[in-house]
């Protein structure tokens, strides 16, 4: 096609985007972004039709110019055929048209979330992109996310590079206290890696905080209001006392534990389990029962601590579509409180992380009956310092040191996308459980709406972790002889119960 066929073609869909009614925009705007990109890449002929987006913005309403500035941002950062963003000039050649909108209301709803998600893109005019924000109205976690977007790596200063790996949702959330930047290790201390790879993952970092702003703009400009506002959890209080160490560190769980390696039985004793058939030590340090191979590796300290308070509220902020605030802390609580159905038998928190959702199984069924397995043995210790009667241990959800058919209950609870073999680990879990004990997991679905799912892919590149189809899940879970009680959920959330036949 031709560059004038292709302007052509794009002024009538950008004619007919203009004119539609406040009940056709969303419908239309999602023909016009396929028009010009599919999931991450340029379509062809698309440059050609720029400078018409351009041009719109000057002349439609604000509910329009919103589309169009996430659609723009979406063309600046779309891969060309022969790789590199081909359209990233070509966008940023409007730039005194969206400084002009930020400074004329544009901080408002719609139009204001897609504008930062656009700005994003330029970190060469950073410092005039930065002047031009307005100095109220503008929320603090959306202007720090968009200087960190907008900050290279190259001219970051020592402080700003310090807090790579603490940015996300936004540089905001994490707000470390005085005394955890005293205590923080160095950027070249927790990293354990070469210096070369730390510009690679500002980088990763960068598209995950623009995965997230554009997420919200789509959000913002469907609903046409601002996101509900985000609001960080209080640290859960710890235990004042010392925790008593356990005579034996299999805390009476012998008959459910066996050893990862040779499947036998083990003994327990006050510092360590022993197989009864290969002879495998595994030790217990600190209350923490180790059964894995492999090192826990190095990890910034203060990311367990800031979990639940900062990186996991807005990863599921994105990833269920939970702007609105449909799904709160306190839901996912009932949801368990109700579910969570064990027979005779321990239950297992799997993937338990730092014991937000232990401390819920804990409450409910008792201490001494709950199981706490994950792979960091930083988020463990902050489970152990709220839940020191709770059998803690590193170990792998792909081989579970657990007897078939031993465990009365398994939770496995915003972390099924993590597992890097979903299906094996459901396997796993169907050969531990007893008959009629209960599976309950929360995880995602992914977005049914393309332009959604784009974000959603993003984030899931990023952070390395997935989404699933329920169809696929639901067989998953029948193939390791579970049958689903409940599959529920808004926007992008999944609630299953899954009950062992």
């Amino acid at each position: 096609m031709s560059d004038t066929s292709a302007i052509s073609v794009a002024r009538a869909t950008i004619d007919e985007f203009t004119g539609s009614t406040p009940a056709e925009i969303d419908g239309v705007f999602r023909r016009l972004a396929a028009e010009f990109q599919a999931d991450g890449s340029l379509r062809p002929d698309a440059l050609a039709g720029i400078p018409a987006l351009l041009d719109a913005l000057d002349t439609v309403p604000p509910a329009h110019q919103a589309r169009l500035a996430l659609l723009l941002g979406l063309l600046a950062e779309a891969a060309g055929p022969d790789g590199g963003f081909p359209a990233h000039e070509a966008v940023r050649a409007g730039l005194d048209r969206y400084l002009r909108l930020l400074s004329d209301g544009g901080t408002d709803a719609g139009r204001g979330a897609a504008l930062f998600f656009l700005l994003g893109h330029f970190p060469e005019d950073g410092e005039r992109i930065l002047a031009a924000v307005p100095g109220t109205g503008v929320d603090r976690d959306d202007l720090s996310r968009l200087a960190r977007c907008l900050q290279p790596w190259e001219t970051a200063d020592a402080a700003t590079r310090w807090n790579l790996g603490r940015v996300f949702p936004s540089p905001a959330v994490w707000g470390l206290t005085e005394q955890e930047r005293a205590t923080a290790p160095a950027l070249d201390q927790w990293l354990g890696l070469p210096a070369e790879r730390t510009a690679e993952l500002w980088a990763t970092e960068t598209r995950a905080l623009l995965a997230y702003s554009g997420a919200k703009a789509v959000w913002a400009c469907e609903h046409g209001t601002t996101v509900s506002p985000f609001v960080v959890p209080a640290p859960e209080e710890e235990r004042t006392a010392e925790p008593s160490p356990a005579a034996d560190v299999l805390r009476g769980h012998a008959r459910a534990v066996r050893c990862p390696r040779c499947r036998q039985p083990l003994t327990g004793g006050a510092e360590a389990a022993v197989c009864t058939g290969c002879e495998a030590v595994f030790p217990s340090v600190d209350g923490l029962l180790d059964f894995h191979d492999q090192p826990s590796g190095p990890s910034d300290p203060l990311l367990a601590g800031r979990y639940e308070r900062g990186l996991r509220a807005g990863f599921v902020r994105i990833m269920g579509a939970n702007w609105g605030g449909w799904v709160s802390l306190d839901d996912e609580d009932a949801y368990l409180t109700e579910h969570v159905r064990p027979v005779d038998g321990p239950v297992l928190d799997l993937a338990a992380g730092a014991g937000r959702w232990t401390r819920v199984l804990a409450r409910s069924l008792g201490e001494e009956r709950v199981i706490a397995l994950d792979l960091s043995a930083e988020m463990l210790a902050q489970l152990r310092a709220k839940l020191d009667r709770v059998l803690t241990v590193r170990g792998s959800a792909l081989e579970l040191p657990f007897e078939d058919a031993s465990l009365g209950g398994v939770n496995c609870w915003n972390a099924l996308q993590a597992i890097p073999d979903p299906e094996r680990a459901i396997r796993e879990v169907g050969r531990c459980l007893r008959p009629g004990g209960t599976f309950t997991v929360m995880t995602f679905r992914q977005a049914a709406d393309p332009l959604y799912r784009q974000f959603q892919s993003r984030l899931e590149r990023q952070a390395h972790r997935g989404s699933f189809d329920p169809e696929q899940l639901t067989g998953w879970l029948a193939d390791a002889g579970m049958t689903v009680r409940d599959l529920s959920g808004p926007g992008n959330f999944l609630f299953v119960t899954a009950v062992k036949a």
